[in-house]
């Protein structure tokens, strides 16, 4: 993950210990190259149309905070996107002066109260650096010492998702037949009650 300074000015250090693949990508298939990042703009941006119309929270969550942190993800990913190599402090400053904008953000504190903009952009620049590590972990983009580099979404092949659903009709086949045989127990042990008894 990152190391260096955190969002806050602290040092921060985190490593990844996962080794397993989790993605069907990650099942042989070849690693995005770097030369395959492409400058595109943010409104069409890969990012987005992927993501378009995802409700990570469902239709009972709260609305204020999750879909903010949502957003903010969705928005550092296309900054790097769009960027192709960036740095931390220059997604940062750039998210912090759109969502501090006043003709942006309805939702923005009083314009005249510092306090409360210093916290919003502490949270901002937390948020931003949340987000940049989640896209590490996941090899969306790389670090090399303070610039970052975006590296592509992973990609989902057919065979792939023909290769998932098999498996989910495999295991479903497994749970139906544990089903059968948990029933069958139950039903010895209640004609050994009834013989009991």
């Amino acid at each position: 993950m990152f190391s260096g300074t955190g969002p806050s000015g602290g040092a921060a250090h985190s490593t990844s210990t996962g080794g397993g693949g989790g993605s069907p990508s990650d099942r042989g298939g070849p690693a995005p190259s770097a030369s395959a990042s492409v400058s595109t703009p943010a409104s069409e941006s890969t990012v987005a149309r992927r993501l378009n119309g995802l409700d990570p929270h469902g239709d009972d969550a709260p609305s204020s905070q999750p879909a903010t942190s949502f957003h903010c993800f969705i928005s550092v990913c296309e900054k790097v996107e769009s960027k192709g190599r960036t740095t931390y402090n220059e997604v940062a400053d750039e998210l912090v002066a759109e969502f501090s904008d006043p003709n942006i953000n309805i939702d923005s504190p009083d314009p005249d109260n510092s306090s409360a903009q210093q916290y919003d952009e502490k949270n901002i620049r937390r948020r931003v650096y949340d987000a940049l590590n989640v896209l590490m972990a996941m090899e969306i983009i790389s670090k090399d010492k303070k610039e970052i580099q975006w590296r592509g979404l992973p990609k989902t092949s057919m065979n792939d998702i023909e290769e998932l659903k098999t498996e989910v009709n495999g295991l479903k086949g497994r749970i139906d037949k544990k089903n059968a045989y948990l029933q069958d127990l139950q039903d010895q042990v209640r004609i050994v009650w009834s013989l009991v008894s």
